[in-house]
């Protein structure tokens, strides 16, 4: 797998995304960093490829950036 990385509002998101277990789907997981400071999230959502994937760790870790998803955060990073 590439590494990938996409900076926002400061942060750098760094999708890896996880095969199933089954190897039939992408999950969601990616961590965000900010000045040595690391935390990684996670979600339920499947893709039908890694592609997919990664594009939606990334768009979800701008979420959680902007403060968008409920119960996550990255203020612990600052």
């Amino acid at each position: 797998m590439a590494m990938y990385f996409y900076e926002y509002r400061g942060f750098i998101i760094y999708p890896t995304p996880k095969r199933s277990l089954d190897a039939t789907a992408w999950t969601i997981e990616l961590s965000i960093r900010l000045a040595g400071n690391i935390k990684v999230f996670k979600s339920g959502h499947t893709f039908s490829t890694e592609g997919e994937a990664v594009f939606h760790c990334i768009d979800f870790g701008k979420r959680i950036i902007d403060g968008e998803v409920e119960d996550l955060t990255v203020y612990d990073l600052l």
